[in-house]
């Protein structure tokens, strides 16, 4: 009886431990991880005499959870006699505390390193700039689905198990807008969106917590590559801008 007792109780906490959506959650934030890229823009030798500022980044803090969310969806369990079976979806929502970096200062350092880069203008360091740029980050949004499924079976001194966890496709938008201001006057405005589908993680993970960690590295990693796109995105377009009023 005293066997049967504990293996009644193995298949709860294996039950318990792949589904909990604190458990999930805790272990995609457990690390932060750098939106850091490799820069690989042309880069652009000759530059023209204009100059700006990168005077404004505005960023609600609505944009995005403080912390990664993680919302049951659906799901059942059914306790038999001798076999627990299992069967849930989650939804992931990355939080602000899954990057390691200020979002609004990596978008600064980030734009200013791409101008030097591939702009034929330049960033202006003595505070005496020909034109002003405002940026606003309107949308970080990266979610995506967190699967688990299972079953757990006794019978007298016999038990066994089999459990299936598999994390994405994750989806991730980012939305930056800009004005461009000279004199005070906005003389161009636009706006860019990027998005990126990670790769489903679906091999076995003998740890849950590597996979939902690794979940977590794939959605950051979504996160920058949609932030380099925009950000080459608008010095292109600044580019062009300027190119003309010659």
């Amino acid at each position: 009886m005293n066997k049967l007792i504990i293996f009644l109780f193995i298949g709860l906490v294996f039950f318990t431990g792949c589904t909990s959506t604190k458990t999930i959650q805790k272990n995609m934030d457990v690390n932060s991880f750098s939106m850091a890229y490799l820069k690989d823009s042309k880069i652009v030798d000759e530059k023209l005499g204009t100059t700006l500022s990168i005077d404004t980044i505005y960023f609600n803090s609505d944009v995005m959870y403080p912390n990664t969310q993680v919302i049951r969806q659906k799901g059942w369990f059914i306790p038999l006699v001798f076999v627990y079976i299992w069967n849930s979806q989650n939804n992931c929502i990355q939080g602000k505390s899954m990057i390691e970096e200020d979002i609004p200062t990596f978008l600064h350092s980030s734009l200013t390193e791409e101008i030097n880069r591939s702009g034929i203008f330049l960033v202006d360091t003595l505070k005496n700039p020909t034109y002003q740029l405002e940026l606003s980050i309107d949308k970080v949004d990266t979610q995506g689905p967190y699967r688990s499924s299972g079953f757990f079976y006794m019978l007298l001194y016999v038990y066994g198990y089999s459990y299936s966890d598999n994390a994405g496709p994750a989806v991730s938008k980012v939305s930056v807008s800009y004005k461009l201001k000279k004199d005070g006057e906005v003389v161009l405005r636009n706006a860019f969106d990027s998005e990126k589908t990670t790769q489903p993680i679906n091999k076995h993970y003998s740890n849950t917590s590597m996979l939902q960690r690794d979940y977590a590295v794939s959605m950051v990693e979504a996160t920058s590559y949609n932030f380099k796109d925009v950000i080459e995105l608008i010095v292109n377009d600044l580019n062009q801008y300027f190119s003309n009023q010659d």
